[in-house]
């Protein structure tokens, strides 16, 4: 299965590599200066036929695919596995890995040939582990590109463009 991940455009706490407050990490919106870019891995991903194409249900997720979507044609379908990891509702790495794990699970048995996924910084780290090495190792825990990055994984080799 071909993958193409991407994490949702900038916003003010990835801009400034600050955390997201309680209520920013679901809210949080991306800002208008990453939107080129954003337009960029659309166009890049209009040229790419997938199978299906999957977000996080975070407001910055949602408005990044709903700009991919104008351009490139692709409708996303929200999975909530797919949202960032979230300290304030309890949860640990050990139960995002879990959920990730399971996000992986169903798409290897719908036998998909490609897909492509909208998420967060730990959830691409995440699921590049499983689909690589298949499974999670913790010192791979902050290997995510920053937004404006395509990674695409196909036959278990790794590309990166960044249309930053």
């Amino acid at each position: 299965m071909d993958f193409y991940i991407f994490r949702h455009g900038e916003t003010f706490f990835t801009k400034h590599k600050i955390p997201y407050y309680q209520e920013q990490i679901v809210t949080a919106e991306i800002l208008s200066e990453g939107i080129p870019v954003i337009k960029k891995i659309a166009e890049k991903l209009k040229e790419i036929p997938t199978d299906a194409n999957f977000t996080s249900p975070y407001k910055r997720c949602l408005q990044t695919t709903e700009i991919i979507s104008k351009i490139s044609g692709k409708k996303f379908t929200i999975d909530k596995r797919l949202h960032d990891f979230n300290t304030y509702i309890g949860e640990s790495i050990t139960k995002v890995v879990e959920r990730i794990s399971s996000f992986y699970e169903d798409l290897k048995r719908n036998n998909y040939k490609s897909v492509a996924v909208c998420t967060h910084g730990y959830p691409t780290s995440i699921l590049k582990c499983l689909i690589i090495e298949g499974a999670f190792r913790l010192e791979k825990l902050n290997s995510y590109p920053k937004p404006g990055v395509l990674t695409i994984i196909k036959n278990g080799k790794i590309k990166s463009i960044n249309f930053n």
